[in-house]
């Protein structure tokens, strides 16, 4: 046989016996019974418990024009769980579930008030007030995920929370700060406001104006499996929900951020 048809027909026979050594291999790893226990497929059934450390993205603005921004709060979330295990490390899943969104925003103002003094005189004085805004979402979310396990311990996690609020507050008080003002005839005074009262003035109270109830977002987090039994296993999660729409037109760019902290339990079905 000349050298030119040899030489194909020697690659063919290497090629032949290199697939049937992988493939007797594969049949090695197929047989161990630790590596098939891995590959199971099955799905969990679960619930879940935590709370959020929430921060305020953007600006919101109350009907009075004021901006507030820098808001923080915590809130509550709980719900059910369903996750699917694939034959690698990808499990599919899902949470349904409520979430409580609330944040507090403040600022100081320094205002010209009108002020009467003990001899009867009116003068214009500079009086500070402390403004306050608080916004509460109540909030029905549902999350497909994916996670990838690392070393059947911990894994990383990445989802798409879609939200619905609904019902939602705001409120916004104005609070008076300054007890006592000095006159520019050296005369000292309590200060007060029309209608006497605490102090405290409710400018708004009411639900969040042009409120967009549909909030979307994306979740990346990490975890730990713990296996409790066979067919139990408990999960400490943290997960960082990034939102992508606002809550409102009333302001610019007003969103939510909230960094979670979690508990998972799941049983195999």
């Amino acid at each position: 046989m000349p050298t030119s048809q040899r030489l194909p027909l020697a690659i063919c026979i290497l090629f032949l016996l290199i697939t049937g050594m992988v493939r007797a291999q594969e049949n090695v790893l197929d047989s161990d019974p630790i590596a098939a226990r891995k590959r199971l497929v099955y799905s969990q059934l679960g619930g879940f418990v935590g709370f959020g450390l929430l921060s305020q993205g953007g600006t919101f603005t109350t009907a009075c024009n004021c901006e507030f921004t820098g808001g923080a709060g915590a809130g509550l979330m709980a719900g059910l769980m369903f996750e699917r295990l694939t034959r690698s490390r990808i499990t599919w899943g899902a949470t349904l579930g409520y979430d409580n969104r609330g944040v507090t925003s403040r600022f100081r103002e320094t205002e010209g008030v009108v002020q009467t003094s003990p001899s009867g005189r009116t003068f214009t004085v500079p009086i500070t007030f402390l403004n306050e805004a608080e916004i509460n979402l109540h909030v029905l979310t549902a999350m497909p995920y994916m996670k990838y396990h690392f070393f059947d311990l911990f894994y990383g996690r990445v989802g798409a929370s879609v939200g619905y609020v609904f019902s939602s507050g705001l409120s916004h008080t104005k609070t008076l700060e300054t007890q006592t003002v000095t006159f520019p005839n050296g005369e000292i005074a309590s200060v007060s406001l029309p209608g006497g009262g605490n102090g405290t003035v409710i400018l708004q109270n009411g639900p969040v104006p042009d409120l967009n109830a549909l909030q979307l977002g994306i979740v990346l987090g990490v975890g730990m499996e713990l296996h409790l039994s066979k067919k139990m296993f408990l999960s400490p999660v943290v997960q960082y929900l990034v939102p992508i729409t606002t809550i409102s037109t009333q302001g610019a760019s007003f969103t939510v951020r909230s960094l979670q902290f979690s508990i998972e339990a799941r049983h195999i079905l």
